[in-house]
């Protein structure tokens, strides 16, 4: 089971890297949806949480962990990139 939770954060990843590419580059976030954004953030905490008071496999710890931090950043360039082009 563990090939299929590491199936899931490489693909994952894969979706949010080019996210994270494009906001940089363009320098713009318009195009995202504020709403989408808030409710990953709300579903990976509370993914995040269940999988820290459950006994895991290192594996769903590590991905998750980075799956965190790599939403975090997509956030964090989002609204800075939002409010520059409020601006």
């Amino acid at each position: 089971m563990t090939i299929f939770c590491t199936i899931y954060y490489i693909c994952s990843y894969i979706e949010t890297i080019p996210q994270i590419v494009k906001l940089i580059k363009t320098k713009s976030s318009h195009d995202y949806s504020l709403g989408m954004i808030a409710l990953q953030l709300v579903a990976l905490i509370s993914w995040s949480i269940y999988i820290f008071t459950t006994k895991q496999n290192t594996v769903v710890y590590i991905g998750t962990i980075i799956d965190l931090i790599l939403l975090l950043l997509v956030d964090f360039l989002i609204l800075k990139y939002y409010k520059a082009d409020n601006q």
